[in-house]
């Protein structure tokens, strides 16, 4: 039974930390999708996309325009800026769909 028990929780475990350990960076996004780098970097993998419309608040930092979720994110961005932004253009996807 002790085996058993074992063998559940270090799945469970095992599962949890292979989640957390894959990138939060969305893989697919559609034209009119950008990535939420705030979220990224805080994790938050139910806000790491963005749908973009008119109403979607935006920043500019370093000649680029980043989106996102909501303005508290952007407010949060525009404080610090480099603490959220990607650290390389390969790795900002900026509204285009990742090719594979």
């Amino acid at each position: 039974m002790r085996a058993l028990l074992f063998i559940v929780l270090v799945s469970l475990l095992s599962i949890v930390i292979t989640g957390c350990a894959s990138t939060a960076e969305p893989q697919h996004l559609s034209a009119n999708q950008d990535t939420c780098w705030v979220c990224v970097h805080e994790n938050d993998l139910a806000c790491v996309k963005v749908d973009i419309d008119d109403k979607t608040p935006t920043a500019q930092y370093n000649g680029k325009t980043y989106h996102f979720c909501s303005e508290e994110c952007k407010k949060e961005f525009v404080a610090n800026p480099a603490k959220f932004a990607p650290k390389s253009v390969s790795a900002a996807p900026q509204t285009q769909p990742a090719h594979h």
